[in-house]
């Protein structure tokens, strides 16, 4: 028998199918229930009522019975007198009645009949008559009306109303009546469309004017001091039988009670108490202590004026931690983001921890060495990253100068034909030097060296790298001493190296420490010079960072080796006052060097037969290596006893300067009378050139290498590295984003008790929960904190709770990954809107619970107020302060009796089983008073990839959520939580077959673009911006109307072009629109993207059973501004 009744449902599925040759079904064509749907009308105790009469109704029928009872004199008991109508109709109170009793409507209802009548009739003279009599009675009653409000008590408001508007009424009913009898033909007048609307005019005013007596009735009733006595008694008898017609319309309730409660033995569900949590402040300079559970808090009074309290659920360890710092940073496409949360921090406004206003951090790579303290000259940084082939137009750098970080400007960067990347920094640019965090903004890095830094644009993309080759080239370098014998020598000006009577051993001193410092750096240098000479010097090398050779030329073509000598003490001239002993010296052969006419840049003086010729500028080719660096960054100085290392000496050294030569022929040659002096060798200008490559394996160390320290740029600090097989250019992608929580006085063993405030339903309930991982920050390693560690209340950041944590082993006080000296927690995410936004987090905070303490029997009523709890029962002498930072949540009152009856009756039916479409809708609302709206859809499939509308077995749910009432219509969405999805369908599995397969989802959202061309009225001043907004705000409210007002959300249905055309130029500012097309918008399953878009369509249908057209704020509406 069930077999057969499920193969004729099927054929009639299928024969509506066929019939209507659509793929969509009847039964799923339904809106569903909603929370206000469910409740049966005739479960009201007030649906029938054995007695209706009000007092108004009873005044007026004492007023038509006293026409009927008669009074006798004494003397004559056979005739009477009269009735008793004088003591019942002209009292103020009567009088009232009968005007607010004036049926008004029935008239309007007669005339109505009447003029529907028409096209069924012939009879003018007829119709005339009839709407004759109408309005003549009108005038009538009006008459007496009017005559009686006349005798009411001139303290009596209404009556200055009801008499001010009598003549007005009268004219407009005089000229109806005049109008219709003189008219020929009534059927003309009664299809004029100006004549009913002044018809309906007139009864709305009649309506309006017997309607204002309503309110002087009431007072009538209630405090009216002026009544005659036998009416006040009359009136004093009508509230008395007001008592006894409550008991009588009691009668349904009672029958109610009687049927659920005493036969059926179902009682109100009882109260459940409300939670709230509370911030516990210690005095000063407490240490620890435990508050026990059922610690007892004050709540003031209830709206019952009783005594209220609250209890604590469990035992709380209070002590002196605190947040110190709330930060997070997430990457957003291309970019990482960080923002300090603290600030906004229990503001009471919502944030969120990943808002697209924050601002962009730069994270990257640090190098940091001695390679790159140049302070003049024009410096090139070459950089190649071993299998990489990196554009620096891709990359920010920027490095340590003297007085900020220096940027290479676009212009100063280039990827050579090599691919490596070369970087220039002018000549002008002012000096790189070690890394100061006085002057360079930032992380404060623990270096001695100058630091580059290198922020990729995209990094989000992870670079790896096994090799780092850095070069560096300096040219034109004049930050260096020279001292020569006599003293320290300015190189911008010309000067004698080797003294105004030159001789072998007369030499000067180059000390440059930013040269000496780099290990392997060759160095060679530019000299400007107005004498020429053939002579030779020879380089004593007193530092083992720069190795030069000096060119010797003879006259004549002949060829001389160089002669470099060293020395172990050289004697300096007595202005240096000392003797510089145990210079590292060492003895190199140069290269040869022919005479050559102006064409050998390698000489730097030159002769011919005797004479000084051709003066000019000349290279200095000499080139040295330096393989013992000095160690410390010093500013350059003459050398004293101690130095050892970090100079170099050039002397002369020529068989022509032995002794006192040079002296003697300057005397001889002055003797003469055409004297020919010999000149002194000058330099105008002096100029260092250096250069340097090293290439780093991270697979091995190599000590030969000048140092070079590598460090990640992190969000809100760095992180040293140690590479051992490869190096990242960019610190490894965390989750999509990263919260960090600071606390202060943290030690290990604390207990934490943190109050996370959430703003819930702000996550996005069309995604699965996020993954959250839990970490603890020691010695700048994140270690996991295993989820049986940590007591999170709060889901998943989905709600409001207490997240518990007992602080581990930790030391932070050499931390740079984030300040040091705190107690950091980092929670991972890995979808940003997934968790909720944030309120405020709070630490030392305990949960409490609505508790009966007095035995009053008092339960929850209302929702306890933020900042109402502030202090303990019994006061406790380490506790300075309790704060209620929120209100109250959890609570639910005793089940009133309308909802007995509503959960009992359905409880009856469906018998706590799902079966049909009835007992899941009403199952899921009774269960989940979130849900406004179900829709069950039987016979559907609706899963990932799967959407089928005649799959037997299966099930699919599509609640709806509850209006918020939020003022922003773009953001909110009537969407449950998957979380909220999840625990429905938990629950109706309980319930449902074992073989249904049940599927629970959110509707569908789909928008709807309009697009067209408006002419708005020519009115002067108009803003036409603000009719642009209204006209998108008004075609909005017509397509979404839930999300504007508390009217059902209803799921979307066919909506017809010419609505939408008929709606837009109704508008008062619209004179005519052209060119109107309508686009169908599909939004993405999980997100509000728009994937698919239907383009000028003919009609607006919604793609599923299930849709809900949510408002758009892209509408194409364009102003026309002429007529063609």
């Amino acid at each position: 028998m069930y077999s057969r009744i499920i193969w004729k449902k099927e054929l009639i599925l299928k024969s509506d199918i066929m019939e209507n040759c659509s793929s969509k079904i009847s039964i799923h064509q339904g809106t569903g229930t909603t929370q206000n749907a469910r409740f049966l009308s005739a479960l009201q105790p007030t649906y029938f009522l054995l007695e209706e009469r009000e007092e108004i109704d009873y005044v007026v029928l004492a007023q038509r019975m006293s026409h009927y009872l008669n009074y006798f004199n004494e003397s004559d008991s056979t005739i009477a007198q009269s009735d008793w109508s004088p003591f019942f109709a002209w009292e103020s109170t009567a009088v009232l009645a009968q005007i607010f009793k004036w049926n008004i409507e029935d008239y309007e209802k007669k005339y109505e009949n009447i003029r529907k009548s028409v096209p069924l009739t012939n009879d003018n003279e007829e119709l005339k008559k009839q709407v004759g009599e109408i309005f003549g009675k009108i005038q009538k009653d009006f008459i007496s009306l009017t005559d009686k409000a006349e005798t009411l008590d001139h303290h009596i408001s209404v009556k200055e109303f009801l008499l001010s508007s009598k003549i007005a009424i009268e004219i407009q009913l005089s000229s109806f009546i005049s109008k219709i009898s003189d008219e020929n033909s009534i059927i003309t007048l009664l299809q004029s469309y100006q004549f009913n609307k002044n018809i309906q005019n007139l009864f709305g005013l009649l309506l309006y004017w017997k309607n204002s007596t309503e309110k002087a009735f009431t007072q009538q009733l209630e405090s009216y001091p002026s009544h005659t006595p036998h009416y006040a008694l009359f009136l004093a008898f009508l509230k008395l039988l007001g008592i006894a017609k409550n008991h009588l319309n009691d009668f349904t309730k009672r029958h109610l009670d009687f049927y659920y409660k005493d036969i059926l033995q179902l009682l109100p569900q009882k109260a459940q108490p409300d939670f709230v949590h509370l911030l516990i402040e210690p005095a000063v300079n407490t240490d620890a202590f435990l508050l026990s559970k059922n610690t007892i808090f004050s709540a003031g009074k209830n709206s019952l004026g009783k005594n209220k309290f609250y209890a604590s659920t469990s035992d709380q360890a209070i002590n002196s931690v605190k947040i110190k710092s709330f930060l997070s940073h997430y990457i957003n496409q291309n970019s990482w983001k960080k923002t300090d949360l603290f600030p906004l921090n229990a503001t009471n406004t919502p944030f969120s921890a990943f808002s697209p206003s924050s601002e962009n951090t730069e994270t990257g790579l640090l190098l940091a060495s001695p390679l790159f303290y140049m302070k003049g000259g024009t410096r090139i940084i070459t950089l190649k990253f071993d299998s990489q082939i990196l554009n620096p137009n891709s990359f920010d750098f920027w490095i340590t100068g003297e007085k900020k970080w220096i940027k290479i400007t676009q212009e100063n960067k280039e990827l050579t034909q090599d691919k490596y990347i070369k970087l220039t920094i002018p000549a002008s640019e002012k000096a790189i030097v070690p890394f100061n965090k006085e002057i360079h903004e930032g992380e404060a890095i623990e270096t001695l060296h100058p630091i580059l830094k290198i922020i990729p644009k995209n990094n989000t993309e992870q670079i790896d790298c096994k090799t780092l080759e850095i070069g560096i080239t300096v040219t034109g370098l004049k930050n260096f001493i020279v001292a020569t014998d006599t003293g320290v020598a300015d190189i911008n000006k010309p000067f004698k190296p080797f003294g105004d009577f030159p001789k072998n051993g007369n030499g000067f001193i180059i000390g440059c420490n930013e040269f000496f410092l780099k290990k392997g750096a060759v160095a060679s240098f530019s000299i400007e010079s107005d004498a020429a000479s053939s002579y030779a010097f020879a380089g004593t090398l007193n530092s083992p960072i720069l190795s030069n050779t000096i060119s010797l030329a003879q006259t004549g073509n002949n060829f001389a080796q160089n002669k470099i000598s060293g020395t172990q003490s050289v004697s300096l001239n007595t202005n240096l006052s000392t003797t510089v002993n145990n210079l590292i010296s060492q003895t190199f052969v140069g290269s040869f060097f022919a005479y050559k006419r102006l064409v050998d840049s390698s000489l730097l003086f030159e002769m011919k037969k005797g004479r000084f010729i051709n003066e000019g500028s000349k290279a200095f080719n000499s080139v040295y290596t330096n393989n013992t660096p000095v160690k410390e960054y010093s500013e350059d100085e003459i050398p004293d006893n101690k130095t050892v290392s970090g100079y170099i000496r050039i002397q002369l050294n020529d068989p022509k300067y032995e002794g006192e030569k040079f002296l003697q022929d300057y005397i001889k040659a002055a003797k003469q009378e055409s004297p020919v002096l010999p000149k002194v060798p000058v330099i105008q200008s002096l100029a260092m050139n250096y250069s340097l490559t090293q290439k780093y394996n991270f697979n091995a160390s190599d000590d030969a290498l000048n140092p070079l320290e590598f460090y990640h740029l992190l969000p809100f600090g760095y992180e040293k590295l140690r590479p051992n097989s490869s190096l990242s250019l960019i610190p490894d992608l965390p989750q999509k984003g990263e919260i960090y929580i600071g606390f202060e006085n943290a030690q290990p063993g604390n207990g934490l008790s943190i109050l996370v405030q959430m703003a819930e339903g702000t996550a996005n309930p069309r995604k699965e929960p996020a993954k959250i991982s839990w970490e603890y920050l020691s010695d700048n390693q994140w270690k996991p904190i295993d989820s049986y560690d940590i007591g999170d209340e709060t889901l998943g950041l989905l709600q409001s709770g207490i997240i518990n944590i007992t602080v581990p082993h930790f030391d932070n006080s050499q931390t740079v990954v984030l300040p040091k000296n705190l107690f950091w927690l980092k929670i991972s995410v890995n979808e940003l809107d997934r968790i909720c936004h944030f309120v405020g987090i709070h630490e030392q905070a305990l949960k409490a619970v609505l508790f009966d303490f007095e035995n009053s029997g008092s339960g929850f009523l209302e929702v306890t107020p933020k900042e109402t709890i502030s202090k303990l029962y019994q006061p406790n002498p380490f506790v300075k302060k309790v704060k209620q930072p929120y209100p109250s949540f959890g609570g639910k009152k005793q089940e009133e009796d309308t909802q007995l009856y509503q959960r009992s009756s359905e409880r009856l039916r469906h018998k706590q089983r799902a079966i049909t479409s009835w007992d899941y809708e009403r199952l899921i609302l009774q269960e989940f008073p979130e849900v406004y709206r179900v829709k069950c859809l039987n016979h559907y499939r609706y899963d990932s990839g799967n959407i089928s509308n005649v799959s037997a077995g299966y099930v699919t749910l599509i609640p709806v959520a509850k209006s918020p009432n939020s003022s922003n219509v773009w953001e909110w969405k009537p969407l449950l939580s998957v979380s909220t999805l999840q625990r429905i369908k938990n629950r109706i599995m309980g319930w449902c077959s074992p073989h249904v397969r049940l599927c629970i989802k959110p509707p569908v959202l789909e928008k709807i673009q309009i697009g067209c061309k408006v002419k708005y009225k020519d009115i002067p001043g108009a803003d036409i911006r603000l009719y642009a907004k209204m006209l998108a705000e008004t075609i909005n409210r017509y397509i979404s109307p839930w999300a504007y007002s508390d009217i059902d959300i209803d799921f979307a249905k066919k909506i017809e072009l010419s609505s939408l055309i008929q709606l837009i130029d109704n508008q008062s500012f619209v004179d005519y629109i052209i060119d109107f097309k309508v686009n169908h918008l599909i939004l993405d399953d999980e997100e509000n993207t728009v994937i698919k878009t239907m383009a000028d369509v003919k009609e607006i249908v919604p793609q599923t059973d299930y849709t809900l057209f949510i408002p758009n704020d892209t509408h194409e509406i364009k102003e026309l501004k002429n007529n063609c």
